[in-house]
């Protein structure tokens, strides 16, 4: 049985929602903090963001001025109810990066975009082991621990309520030589195999294609609920980058569009994975 989303997704994508209601009823933060009667401005901004729980009486209040419908409050005010949960925080999963893993969870669609390693969600134990080796800055069991968080956060890929995952991969991902021939291996397998799913579309952006708007980057768009709420994800070393709304969603999602545009059909990135396996290794 599926695990539900934790509060934490909940209440960012409640507080996006919220933020498209308020300006569809053109209002501005400091108009809702003065009808609400709240003390400070800066409590529609904290709640906005997912970072403030809302009670029952507050969200009601925010409704009625923003002039739901029937259908929208319904939604909302079941969103707002898990919203309000206690967070327990996925273990062994960094600070910065707590907000990613739990808007993933709750994603109903993934578009990954990556220039140089395999999105963690799709790495085998092997590949995830080399990467997190490297520098010495985890214990053997810290990358015990992240691993197998890793596997954890796979198994929604099974799930009757998967998520569509749509993914582009540089073709540098793919010739990257991550550990020994037998991980990248195992590693393009895993792909191949994950890409024959029904709810999965895995892209190769050759090298011929050159130039284009998602070049030296990677990235991940989150696609969560109904009506359907937009986030960006950018994650660097030690911290990351999150954008919920235009004009960052939207620049990311065109470069998103273009790069996948761009690749090969899925049929013949699946040659390509094919051909990449049996090369041989220049380490070896």
């Amino acid at each position: 049985m599926a695990n539900p989303p934790p509060p934490l997704a909940r209440r960012i994508e409640l507080g996006a929602l919220l933020r498209t209601y308020r300006e569809r009823a053109s209002l501005e933060v400091g108009e809702v903090a003065e009808a609400l009667g709240w003390s400070y401005v800066q409590k529609v901004g904290l709640m906005e963001s997912g970072k403030r729980k809302l009670a029952p009486l507050e969200l009601n209040a925010l409704l009625d001025l923003y002039k739901l419908s029937a259908h929208e409050r319904e939604r909302v005010i079941a969103l707002g109810k898990e919203a309000r949960k206690r967070d327990t925080g996925p273990a062994f999963v960094a600070d910065w990066a707590q907000t990613y893993v739990a808007l993933e969870s709750a994603a109903s669609h993934l578009k990954l975009y990556r220039e140089e390693l395999v999105p963690g969600l799709l790495q085998t134990e092997e590949y995830a082991r080399t990467i997190l080796e490297e520098g010495d800055a985890l214990t053997a069991r810290e990358i015990d621990r992240a691993v197998a968080r890793r596997a954890q956060r796979q198994e929604r890929l099974a799930e009757s309520d998967a998520p569509r995952v749509t993914v582009v991969l540089s073709e540098s991902v793919l010739r990257r030589a991550v550990g020994r021939a037998a991980v990248m291996r195992g590693q393009i397998d895993y792909i191949h195999k994950l890409a024959n799913l029904p709810n999965f579309d895995v892209r190769i952006l050759p090298f011929s294609v050159g130039a284009h708007l998602a070049l030296g980057t990677s990235f991940t768009l989150l696609h969560l609920g109904d009506p359907m709420v937009t986030f960006a994800y950018v994650e660097a070393l030690t911290d990351s980058d999150f954008f919920d709304g235009p004009p960052h969603t939207e620049f990311y999602t065109l470069a998103f569009d273009r790069a996948q545009r761009a690749s090969l059909s899925s049929a013949e990135s699946l040659g390509m994975l094919d051909r990449v396996k049996f090369e041989p290794d220049p380490l070896e």
